[in-house]
């Protein structure tokens, strides 16, 4: 039996416009059949668990630039993330799970954590999971 390809995103970054990316990549590549995986980090981590996916103020410096893609991104795809996140997790070849020293470094409550990611895991077991992945982006 063939094993399924793996595709791995180290997110980090807490921007929107990182999220935006790091959420419709996991998604497509969950839904293209890959074992899928968001391991979250300091910001990125924040806002999962705040579950602030839908900001669609981008970072200051982007200006007015920002605001109209803010503006387009929304024509484009009303559907919040947030729900297209939530719909590809119950397919089950994608997971999220959060660091457990980024848990500890911004103050986050471990049961709230734990109700909004996967798991919470060390990185000895995130790299082992990471290993042989076909694809590992940080962001």
């Amino acid at each position: 039996m063939k094993e399924k390809k793996k595709f791995v995103i180290f997110a980090h970054s807490g921007a929107y416009d990182k999220l935006y990316q790091i959420i419709t990549l996991a998604i497509t590549a969950a839904s293209m059949g890959r074992e899928t995986y968001i391991f979250l980090f300091f910001w990125a981590l924040k806002r999962f668990v705040d579950e602030e996916f839908d900001v669609t103020k981008l970072t200051a410096e982007y200006g007015e630039e920002g605001e109209r893609l803010s503006k387009r991104m929304q024509e484009i795809n009303p559907i919040s993330l947030k729900e297209i996140l939530h719909d590809v997790r119950t397919i089950g070849n994608l997971k999220v799970y959060a660091c457990t020293g980024a848990v500890k470094l911004m103050e986050l409550e471990e049961p709230v954590v734990r109700s909004k990611v996967d798991d919470i895991l060390g990185l000895t077991t995130l790299l082992e999971i990471a290993d042989g992945a076909e694809t590992q982006l940080f962001i």
